[in-house]
């Protein structure tokens, strides 16, 4: 009995144990998405700015040398676009030179290792909020479990160094937010400002994390006097941290935060994507785009249970507006601090999503760039829940089966691994998948590299040519010294190739351009297929 009881109490921290230490012993299972080198040579970049600042000239050379033999970066040089967000990059750069790692596989195993550690961090967090706000162990545990069960997620938090660092820190800045509802004191106004500044720092879009919370301060029922103190307290914290933390603004804070609100609503580099079974341009997104994304890569559990809480939110939204006038005794637009938090995550969550839409933001590949909504959806997910143990007398029996449906995420991430990101749900028809972009990361890249050395099973030196825009290069960086010397890629000059790597992606309209087509010579010798799908092809002359 004592047994039960102490397991009982500790579930969390068994649960908790047991997820770290998976994570831990599948990082090195997953391949190097593309933008991984252009974050390690921006961390590189700004660590050489700050370095100007203190004493440490051998450091700062050791840091520089480092810079220098980065090269082939597949976005703009951090020296004509240094507006980037660097509160990842640059500790992990510091770390890098503290540490001395020297081969390529080494420091990029320490990147992923270090990317899903944050997250990791931030599913307790996530846990700690949920059981704020609901009180009850079943929905905490299921909600915990689908933060961290969606496959795309789950994958991501391997080796995304950007979509699921900012993911994290508004998971925490959201656990502070509700902390201040709580207790609006000293201590929570700091705490909440500092993550705010840290994601806000990360991607500018964070900044509307302390506006939303300074609009609730005012109005929240207390005097003048106090929304006036709290709210200077948090812009004061706020802008201290913001511009600590993100070297770009040292120069000209207000002046160079303004450029990089303008410039990533706008930019950057327009290129042509699949979508639907048409390239269409990044600059120009249909309305669809996101929305159709979320729908077909999310859970159907999840969308079911969002959906069911969404417009549980709206209706009661609604209705305490319509309600609202001077003779009722409950005249606000919530009622207890439950409804408050219920309400900011309703509002942050219309509000990021029909900003990003209405306003044309450029986005690539998905919705990836938007993956922070992970964390109000699953809120949402969570007050589906709390309302199917509210409204049917058979709660074990819906319990039953939600947990069953959350079990079904884990076994499409074993099926799946360690290519999670390619996952969509059963809301898309198979023949359909073709009519998307698929590993626009590149991590197949490694696979299929040690597949063609497993091929020749030779010392002579293999020419890889590449039908895709993918820099197949990078993917060499996380093979063991023996097998990069093994491989030369020869990028479209087919003519030199051993062998040609497709794996169906393109940055213009393969139907027209020719950019990517396989010569005669070649000939198809195998492929990798998951869940019906092909994700890339191997091609010998």
């Amino acid at each position: 009995m004592k047994a039960m009881n102490f397991f009982e109490k500790n579930f969390f921290k068994f649960l908790f144990l047991i997820y770290f230490f998976i994570g831990f012993a599948i990082v090195g299972d997953y391949g190097i998405s593309i933008d991984e080198e252009f974050q390690r040579y921006s961390g590189f970049y700004w660590l050489c700015y700050v370095l100007e600042f203190l004493p440490f000239d051998n450091f700062r050379l050791e840091a520089v040398n480092k810079l220098n033999d980065i090269k082939g970066l597949t976005l703009p040089n951090p020296v004509d676009f240094p507006f980037y967000g660097v509160v990842f990059d640059l500790p992990l750069a510091l770390l890098e030179t503290i540490f001395k790692f020297e081969d390529s596989r080494s420091y990029f195993l320490f990147r992923h290792q270090a990317t899903f550690l944050i997250f990791f961090i931030s599913s307790i967090y996530f846990s700690f909020l949920i059981k704020s706000r609901f009180k009850n162990k079943i929905i905490t545990l299921f909600g915990t479990l689908l933060y961290i069960s969606s496959p795309r997620i789950f994958g991501d938090s391997f080796y995304n160094n950007k979509d699921l660092i900012l993911l994290s820190l508004v998971t925490i800045s959201l656990y502070y937010f509700f902390k201040l509802i709580d207790n609006l004191n000293i201590k929570n106004l700091f705490f909440f400002s500092v993550f705010a500044a840290l994601t806000s720092a990360l991607r500018i879009l964070g900044i509307f994390l302390p506006a939303t919370c300074l609009f609730f301060l005012f109005i929240q029922k207390n005097s003048y006097k106090e929304k006036i103190l709290n709210s200077s307290l948090l812009l004061i914290f706020f802008i201290i941290f913001l511009i600590l933390l993100w070297p770009y603004l040292w120069s000209n804070p207000w002046g160079n935060f303004l450029n990089s609100f303008s410039i990533f609503s706008k930019y950057i580099i327009k290129i042509q994507m699949l979508f639907n079974g048409e390239y269409i341009y990044s600059n120009r997104l249909p309305m669809s785009y996101v929305p159709v994304w979320i729908f077909i890569t999310t859970p159907f559990i999840t969308l079911l249970l969002f959906f069911y809480g969404y417009f549980f939110s709206f209706k009661r939204f609604y209705l305490r507006v319509v309600r609202i006038r001077d003779d009722m005794p409950f005249n606000d637009f919530w009622r207890g601090k439950n409804e408050n938090k219920d309400l900011i995550i309703f509002f942050m969550f219309n509000l990021f999503f029909f900003y990003i839409i209405l306003s044309s933001t450029v986005l690539y590949t998905g919705w990836r760039h938007l993956y922070f909504l992970h964390s109000f959806i699953i809120y949402l997910s969570c007050i589906g829940i709390s309302l199917l143990n509210i409204n049917f007398k058979k709660t074990k029996i819906v319990f039953f089966s939600v947990g069953i449906l959350i079990l079904f995420n884990f076994y499409e991430i074993i099926r799946y691994h360690p290519f999670q990101s390619l996952y969509f749900n059963q809301l898309i028809q198979e023949n359909k998948k073709k009519d998307f972009e698929i590993d626009y990361w590149g991590l197949a890249g490694v696979k299929f590299l040690k597949e063609i050395i497993a091929l020749e099973n030779s010392k002579k030196i293999i020419n890889v040519g590449v039908a895709s825009y993918i820099p197949l290069e990078r993917s060499i960086k996380l093979l063991n010294e023996k097998e990069q010397k093994l491989i030369n890629v020869v990028g479209q000059d087919y003519e030199k190739a051993d062998y040609i790597f497709n794996n169906n992606l393109s940055e213009v309209n393969k139907l027209i351009n020719k950019k990517y087509l396989i010569p005669n010579n070649f000939k198809k010798i195998s492929d990798f297929v998951i869940n019906e799908f092909i994700i890339y092809e191997i091609y010998k002359r």
